[in-house]
């Protein structure tokens, strides 16, 4: 693939972060692979070692296609390269847990779910996830496999954004957001989750 302008100025981008935005196929994940590569020249400026490289991607399946073409690149670039199994390609999700992991044996228990194995897992637990505990809009109460994803969705926001806790007082999704944290703490080992988004 020949790279534009912008894609070889990515790839040899000079220190600090970098990242790319783009829509879908438009060969983000080569100009990643030939950054990688271009980070791992060991005639190059950077001469970094595999293990001192953290690339993200949005999805596991990103992850695998990453991984694959920096290992292709990097042969076809410069041979074997030692190490290529300790740098990190993955979802930031999977490298904070692993984080975790390190550093607090208590999430040696846990693992990151995808979308549908975070929607099994609120099914199977309706009732102590919260599920079928909470109500919609109109009152009633949510059903399980119908309103899974708004429930996790709701989930999702209710974690991450600034929220008016008076705007929320007795809404039942906040209750929810509450037993899904007591589920996960409380779930078995081997059988632990984490949220995957």
């Amino acid at each position: 693939m020949k790279l534009t302008h912008q894609q070889r100025q990515a790839v040899e981008h000079g220190d600090g972060n970098l990242q790319l935005i783009a829509c879908a196929g438009s060969g983000k994940t080569e100009v990643v692979a030939r950054r990688v590569v271009h980070l791992l020249d060991p005639a190059g400026e950077h001469k970094l070692e595999p293990a001192n490289i953290v690339a993200f991607t949005f999805t596991d399946k990103a992850a695998g296609e990453l991984k694959e073409r920096v290992v292709t690149r990097c042969r076809e670039a410069y041979g074997e390269v030692t190490g290529l199994a300790e740098m990190f390609v993955g979802t930031i999700h999977a490298f904070c847990l692993e984080l975790l992991k390190s550093e607090v044996p208590q999430y040696l228990k846990f693992e990151v779910l995808n979308e549908v194995q975070q929607s099994l897992f609120v099914d199977r637990h309706s009732l102590k996830s919260g599920l079928t505990t909470s109500k919609d809009l109109r009152g009633q109460p949510l059903r399980r496999y119908v309103d899974t994803f708004h429930y996790l969705s709701a989930l999702s926001i209710l974690r991450e954004a600034d929220t008016d806790d008076e705007a929320l007082a007795g809404c039942s999704i906040v209750d929810g957001l509450e037993k899904y944290r007591q589920l996960i703490n409380d779930t078995p080992q081997g059988t632990r989750a984490l949220c995957h988004r």
